[in-house]
């Protein structure tokens, strides 16, 4: 049975008189005589990845919007530095463009970083922020695994 993407799935399970386990999809299939001993089991999708998730994690698909913005700084970076005035210094001017490019990035990845769904963001967000978040969402992520797989274990052992 492969979960549907977007929505809550609810079987039904219980153990015959000869101690095996039957998990269906609908209350009609469980016999009458044992409905009162059946019990309702929520398969949640934001609980488990779908298959189309693990694809997306095992290709890499290019971000066109994120490559164009990025390559439009560069482009603007550039022409930073061609702008500035020659009486500048060649190392005061790479000081002001590395300076505003830190800045770009910055407000760059705090968009990344609301994009995701963090709140509480500043205007300026560090690379390390976005590793914290990654390590958060990783924790949870196992956590919720850990939980899956003990109600396996428990519904194996009733087998």
């Amino acid at each position: 049975m492969e979960p549907t993407p977007g929505k809550s799935q609810t079987f039904y399970r219980w153990v015959d008189a000869n101690g095996r386990l039957h998990v269906v999809s609908s209350l009609d299939s469980v016999p009458h005589a044992e409905r009162a001993k059946a019990t309702v089991v929520s398969l949640h999708p934001e609980a488990s990845p779908t298959p189309s998730s693990l694809e997306n994690v095992a290709g890499w698909r290019p971000d066109w919007i994120s490559f164009a913005v990025g390559f439009g700084v560069a482009l603007l970076l550039v022409g930073l530095f061609k702008v500035l005035p020659n009486g500048l210094r060649f190392a005061s001017r790479v000081v002001l463009v590395v300076g505003v490019g830190v800045l770009l990035t910055g407000l760059y990845l705090s968009a990344v970083r609301g994009s995701s769904g963090v709140q509480g963001g500043s205007v300026l967000t560090s690379p390390s922020a976005l590793i914290e978040d990654a390590k958060a969402a990783v924790e949870k992520m196992n956590q919720r695994q850990k939980q899956q797989e003990e109600e396996r274990r428990l519904i194996q052992t009733e087998h």
